[in-house]
């Protein structure tokens, strides 16, 4: 009984060392204090008593919005020390609170004085780390910096300058956490990085479109009880609208003569051929989309138009 005490005590005391010192007084702990011989069973347990006080631990930084920087950081500095499960859902736990707090930040950076200065201030290819060092403006500078510190990176649409949760920064950690999160993670990266509109207009390829709506087909194929097969799905079914429909300033059809146009149609159709139309749904919809096309001249007639509303569930 006493041996099986000071082993958890040990664990114990090596959980909480580690976790407010680091790696070295682990080091330092079990040069000094443990026993030469510690069993496989005391061991793990003291393993998950550390990897439970960084979870614990993160968890408490994420209940204050006021934290949500030293949060992002306490993750990307620890996450390496717990579970692949425990990695994930403090990602998504991140992610949670990242959105939640979203409007405030934004609301911050929607001020006329802000945006009017961002209008001078941001050159392309600008983000929030370079606008800090541009700025010599000291509340500027705390502002830009807290933002990017929580999680956020910067984009321009309609001549607004807003705020969208940093997913590339996740790339940073996918290592460490399960299958579908780093598949998420990717997904996300990629909307990040390219946003698929600007001003109502599709700001990516018709390739692109094709490309990305797979991607999200194969996500939810393969993790469909995901934490976020939901998000996914969504994204999917938008990507499915955009295939056979476009946007408002992009549109698959001319407004006028009602033609399909043929960049987008030629994308369509290599999707089909180099993909199995078999194996996927979208590309299932596709094919029958672009017989009913072919079968009405490449104009948007009611039987189209019937069928894209009814594969696209719009």
């Amino acid at each position: 009984m006493k041996s099986s005490k000071s082993a958890v005590t040990a664990a114990a005391l090596i959980a909480a060392i580690s976790l407010q010192a680091g790696a070295g007084a682990i080091h330092a702990a079990g040069t000094t204090a443990a026993p030469k011989v510690v069993s496989a069973s005391s061991a793990a347990s003291a393993k998950t008593a550390h990897q439970n006080a960084v979870y614990n631990h993160m968890m408490s930084l994420l209940k204050s919005p006021t934290k949500q920087a030293e949060a992002v950081s306490y993750m990307e500095k620890n996450i390496y020390q717990v579970s692949p499960w425990q990695g994930s859902m403090m990602v998504l736990k991140l992610e949670n609170a990242e959105k939640a707090n979203l409007d405030a930040w934004n609301n911050k950076f929607f001020k006329d004085s802000i945006q009017s200065k961002l209008m001078k201030l941001m050159k392309s290819g600008d983000d929030l780390t370079s606008l800090i060092n541009k700025t010599s403006d000291k509340n500027l500078k705390a502002l830009f910096k807290g933002a990017r510190d929580s999680g956020y990176t910067l984009q321009t649409s309609e001549g607004s300058f807003y705020l969208v949760l940093d997913y590339p920064r996740f790339q940073k950690i996918r290592s460490y956490v399960s299958a579908d999160i780093k598949s998420y993670i990717d997904i996300m990266t990629t909307e990040t990085k390219a946003p698929f509109a600007n001003d109502g207009a599709l700001s990516i390829g018709w390739t692109e479109v094709t490309k990305r709506a797979l991607s999200q087909e194969a996500f939810v194929k393969s993790f469909p009880h995901s934490n976020r097969t939901a998000q996914v799905k969504s994204l999917y079914t938008m990507y499915l609208s955009i295939s056979m429909s476009g946007l408002n300033n992009t549109p698959l059809f001319d407004y006028d003569t009602k033609k399909a146009d043929a960049k987008a149609k030629a994308a369509l159709q290599a999707a089909v051929s180099k993909g199995d139309p078999s194996k996927s749904a979208y590309l299932k919809k596709l094919k029958g989309f672009l017989d009913v096309l072919e079968k009405n001249n490449d104009v948007l007639t009611p039987e189209v138009d019937k069928y894209r509303k009814a594969a696209s569930g719009m």
